[in-house]
């Protein structure tokens, strides 16, 4: 049985928890923090005890990620929407009569708002709005300060410029309403919760499925006593294999797990120290002899490039996307031939090769089920903008159709949803085949 954790506020624990039920082939495990900054701890807890990681929204995600990169772990966060900001319009305006102009509003980005009020045809601006636009870029280390977003809202209400503060932010939530400010958190609906769930036991099962893969190694060395040492490390074995050369088995997530925690250079420089020159080829399959036959081809060209290099280390896995040299500069290729469907397709849409393949696994991975442009957005992590134009795209190729609409849980309006043509079906199928 797969495990997941749920991260998130004791709050949100308590709304996603009420659903768990629907899932009775997982096991979820709820892991509460009343600070983003008290992840640190929780994450190293979760990461032994689950198979995957589902956050409550993009900030907890933010401040896990550096640490989760660290392990072969699956992980997603709920996506911030227009519909959150819609029905938390709609309460307030409803139980407690406010106008925008008398409330402070802090959220991931202001054009969600912005979009909410145009298609409402709102013409009544919000006078008091903070975002953190810049929480998407995981790239940039920066932490979000939860103080700033209480004193935003707290000095606005003290100053008597506000009445209310609607926040994105349970930390900021809880402050406010300690302060004795009138707050209100912005509204998760129930198809925003089963949709986060539906996504991370989707994804659960991909990233296991990776995991369990096939790791074959092989190097440049006869000697039994290394190969033993190194099998050891791993709490794997040395096999012979056709190619003569001697391979030690394991599997994926092992091999990951020492790459990412930059523990695998180490363990192969101890391994081959005698050798001024060490060639090594990693290989991921779904059988052992698929991750043979990679690991021998990453094997060449890593002899290729000893030479060059102290230790040459290539990695070639289950989708023929050989990267190396690892621990240098590497860079990624592909040794698959592109179907030129694919390149055609690309050409057409003017989309790249990598989207459309990447729509193309988001298909599978749906068993081909409709889809809204919501899921769409979700699986590429852009917006849900950018996902229609993508699906107009699509749309204008024939390479998908309307397959009819989806009413939310009897809340908004309905969802168009979309299945794929014949096309891409058969793109699917000769990928699948190759």
């Amino acid at each position: 049985m797969l495990t997941i954790g749920v991260v998130g506020s004791q709050q949100f624990i308590a709304e996603i928890s009420k659903y768990y039920g629907h899932y009775p082939t997982y096991k979820l495990i709820s892991y509460t923090y009343t600070s983003p900054r008290e992840l640190n701890t929780l994450i190293e807890r979760a990461v032994k005890e689950c198979n995957f990681l589902l956050f409550s929204g993009i900030i907890p995600y933010h401040y896990a990620k550096k640490q989760l990169d660290q392990y072969p772990i699956g992980s997603s966060y709920l996506s911030f929407n227009e519909n959150m900001v819609a029905l938390s319009l709609l309460a307030i305006h409803y139980h407690h009569s406010f106008k925008l102009s008398e409330m402070s509003i802090d959220l991931p980005r202001k054009r969600f708002l912005e979009g909410v009020l145009n298609e409402a045809g709102i013409t009544e601006d919000a006078d008091y709005v903070k975002e953190y636009p810049w929480i998407y870029d995981f790239q940039e280390e920066r932490q979000l300060s939860i103080e700033d977003f209480v004193e935003f809202h707290s000095v606005l209400y003290e100053q008597k410029k506000t009445a209310f503060a609607l926040t994105s932010i349970h930390a900021v939530y809880d402050k406010l309403q300690a302060k004795g400010i009138p707050s209100m958190f912005m509204v998760q609906s129930v198809p925003t919760l089963m949709e986060g769930l539906e996504k991370a036991t989707t994804l659960a099962k991909l990233n296991q499925s990776k995991n369990s893969q096939v790791a074959a190694v092989c190097f440049n060395s006869n000697r039994n006593d290394q190969l033993e040492h190194f099998a050891k490390a791993l709490q794997a074995k040395v096999t012979p294999s056709d190619s003569g050369l001697q391979m030690v088995l394991s599997n994926r997530g092992v091999l990951q797990t020492l790459i990412l925690n930059q523990k695998l250079a180490d363990l192969l420089n101890d391994t081959t120290n005698d050798f001024e020159k060490t060639a090594v080829g990693i290989g991921y399959g779904y059988t052992v002899k698929e991750a043979e036959t990679h690991a021998i081809t990453a094997f060449d060209f890593a002899e290729k490039n000893r030479s060059k290099l102290d230790l040459a280390v290539y990695l070639l896995d289950e989708e023929k996307k050989l990267t190396g040299p690892l621990f240098q500069n590497e860079e990624q290729y592909s040794l698959k031939n592109e179907d030129p469907v694919v390149k055609k397709l690309s050409a057409e849409l003017k989309m790249s090769s990598k989207n459309i393949s990447r729509f193309i696994n988001f298909l599978q991975v749906n068993d081909f089920r409709p889809f809204s442009s919501q899921e769409l957005a979700d699986y590429f992590s852009i917006s849900r903008r950018s996902a229609e134009r993508m699906i107009k795209k699509l749309l204008d190729q024939q390479s998908l159709q309307v397959a009819g609409e989806e009413q939310p849980y009897d809340q908004g309006r309905p969802r168009s949803l979309y299945q794929a043509g014949s096309m891409l079906k058969g793109l699917s199928e000769n990928k699948n085949g190759s």
